[in-house]
């Protein structure tokens, strides 16, 4: 206790003569001290909060994106098995509809697995309770997706009778005990099979045709003369920029010129024989069977849908219109 009262300077803690604390200034620093603490434990909270949403933010994008790529595989597969099969693509819907013949137009993986509805992937029943697995360059399993197939019939989407070779494509993904939707709209490529198709009613829609064959084509000439092309167990695709020759010979597939087609021996050509463009065809005389479909100008003629569908059997579903869910 201080004997000698002296005033103390406003910034000195101590009495002048025996350097003692004031009295009633015992305990300050512990109060400020404690009041420091507190907010720093506040603030330290704040962000540990902070960093945990963030973590938590990125695991869902991490997750949601790892949905998408896969639900994009499952179209991109099924894209593959339409290109590559043989059935029709009523035939896959009615194998689709199930037992009774008609398709669900639920998007609910847990209410497609209780119906009859069949997936196009996993075509193996004992897979349908787990999905098809996608494996990463790792070895490990990505995650697991399901394909279902529906049919883009403006009058019926539950119709197994496809009349525009446009399905649409229900990819659901499922990974962490997350799922995502993909619906695709995939149209059948190729030229069609009869001229009251809208894409030959217009330039714009004939060379998009044109630029979707010459794409996927097997070869591509600026010039040439064709005889012999293709066989009976392969269709295969020639695009000429310029001018062709056609004959003497046998083709199969598609022969698309772009510049004057000039018949230069008798030929049989099975599937499209298509010129398009500012060119013109030239018989000079010789003989010329085409078995499918000849397109010069704004005349089809058409004389074999089949072989059609044949030349055009290596074309792939083009993706149309895409919506997620």
């Amino acid at each position: 206790m201080c004997k000698v009262q002296l005033a103390c300077d406003a910034s000195r803690t101590y009495c002048a003569e025996k350097g003692e604390p004031l009295k009633d200034e015992r305990g300050v620093a512990l109060i400020l001290a404690l009041l420091v603490l507190s907010f720093l434990t506040i603030l330290g909270g704040a962000l540990l909060t902070t960093s945990t949403i963030d973590i938590w933010i990125s695991d869902n994008y991490k997750t949601s994106t790892e949905n998408l790529y896969l639900a994009e595989a499952g179209v991109d597969h099924a894209r593959e098995i339409l290109r590559s099969t043989s059935q029709t693509p009523s035939g896959l819907l009615a194998v689709a509809a199930g037992p009774d013949q008609q398709l669900s137009t639920s998007t609910d993986l847990g209410t497609l697995l209780a119906s009859d509805d069949q997936p196009l992937i996993p075509s193996d029943p004992s897979m349908r309770s787990t999905g098809q697995p996608l494996v990463d360059s790792s070895g490990e399993i990505a995650g697991y997706y399901y394909v279902w197939l529906r049919n883009d019939n403006a009058d019926s989407v539950a119709s197994i009778i496809d009349n525009n070779r446009t399905l649409t494509v229900v990819s659901i993904a499922s990974n962490w005990g997350t799922r995502k939707v993909i619906e695709t709209i995939v149209q059948k490529g190729g030229f069609p099979d009869n001229i009251n198709d809208s894409r030959l009613q217009t330039t714009t829609g004939l060379q998009s045709v044109a630029v979707s064959i010459t794409r996927n084509a097997t070869d591509v000439y600026s010039t040439a003369s064709i005889g012999d092309y293709g066989s009976l167990s392969q269709y295969k695709v020639a695009v000429v920029t310029q001018n062709a020759n056609l004959g003497p010979g046998t083709g199969y597939g598609i022969l698309l010129c772009r510049g004057d087609l000039n018949i230069t021996g008798n030929f049989t050509w099975n599937g499209l024989v298509l010129v398009i463009g500012t060119g013109t065809v030239h018989w000079n005389g010789f003989t010329g069977v085409v078995n499918g479909g000849m397109f010069s100008g704004s005349v089809y003629n058409v004389t074999d849908s089949g072989q059609i569908k044949l030349a055009n059997g290596s074309f792939p579903y083009t993706p149309i219109a895409i919506q997620e869910r």
